[in-house]
């Protein structure tokens, strides 16, 4: 099989190199996937520059895919069957997304119903799911509230608005000028402007008495420096690191605070978050394919995994990158 991969820990982003591996034989609760697509995210580059000291070599990197079921570990005891179409968000400890095939745990995996665009299915674990995990999981957000979705032409927050309005929020995202279209057609009620003064003195205008939640995603300073955009017993979620809360005055304001860290299921071993990861899946799945709106996708070959980084990291284009690793070779 082809795969996309480091070749040792001195290796960097500019190191990773197309190369033929052995196909890996699923062990007992795993499954052998065919590679359809995968998604690239900030988060692949940055534990490439970091190189953690659990990786093992050649490392495969990528976390996110959606692929075909082709061979079972157990399959008395398996929950899914030959053919099937699966996604997951994987475990950044051995990654392998980037690649013709590769082997997962059942355990994190969810369903990917017939018709549902595949591109979309594989953008989804990573963004996707963070947003939903600070949406519904962490702040619980209720319908008729307010939203303010810092970074709405990322994408995480593409997929934040998506489920906020499909879940009847009303939505209130920022950008820069030349991604206002986008963020709007995306369904968001109202678009600021970044670049043309201080959103936070616009918020305060447009909600006089706050917002009820806020989805942090580029700058953790931005509460602390004018808390009064959150309405009271308001909720934020942050992706980007835990908030200091130190110079908001006590017993005040009521606010919750919820740090989202999605791949801390696979560090901290926990296996009940893990298994999360699958039903939160699901049900984003469903609320996608209700939808008739979906964030921009931007599709490149396997061969072009360097172009595909090289975008990512200028935040050349909003929304997602995928891989198209459709090449069914069984070459080894």
């Amino acid at each position: 099989m082809r795969a996309v991969v480091l070749h040792s820990p001195e290796d960097n982003l500019k190191d990773l190199s197309l190369i033929q591996l052995a196909i890996p034989a699923p062990g007992l609760g795993q499954v052998l996937l065919r590679v359809r697509y995968a998604s690239l995210n900030p988060v692949d580059y940055k534990l490439i520059a970091a190189k953690p000291s659990f990786w093992q070599y050649p490392y495969i990197p990528g976390l996110d895919l959606v692929g075909e079921v082709v061979e079972l570990g157990n399959p008395a005891k398996s929950n899914f069957h030959i053919g099937d179409i699966v996604a997951l968000h994987g475990n950044l400890t051995y990654g392998g997304a980037l690649a013709e095939y590769c082997v997962q745990p059942e355990h994190v995996l969810f369903k990917i119903p017939p018709n549902f665009d595949l591109a979309l299915a594989a953008a989804l674990p990573c963004a996707g799911l963070t947003a939903y995990q600070a949406l519904v999981r962490k702040m619980n957000i209720q319908t008729g509230r307010s939203i303010f979705i810092q970074g709405g032409s990322g994408g995480v927050g593409s997929f934040a608005i998506l489920i906020a309005k499909a879940l009847g929020l009303q939505v209130i995202s920022s950008c820069s000028t030349k991604n206002l279209d986008y963020v709007s057609s995306l369904g968001a009620d109202i678009v600021l402007d970044y670049t043309q003064g201080d959103i936070y003195v616009k918020l305060r205008e447009l909600c006089p008495r706050g917002v009820d939640y806020i989805l942090e995603t580029t700058n953790r300073e931005n509460l602390q420096r004018d808390p009064s955009v959150l309405a009271f017993n308001g909720q934020i979620a942050s992706i980007i690191g835990i908030l200091d809360a130190r110079e908001i005055p006590e017993f005040s304001s009521g606010i919750g605070f919820h740090e989202v860290a999605l791949g801390g299921a696979y560090l901290s071993d926990h296996y009940p978050s893990q298994c999360d990861l699958a039903l939160m899946g699901d049900e984003l799945v469903e609320l996608m394919h209700k939808s008739k709106i979906i964030p921009a996708i931007r599709e490149y070959p396997l061969t072009e995994f360097a172009q595909a980084f090289a975008d990512l990291q200028r935040n050349s284009y909003p929304g997602k990158i995928v891989i198209n690793c459709t090449t069914y070779t069984r070459s080894i």
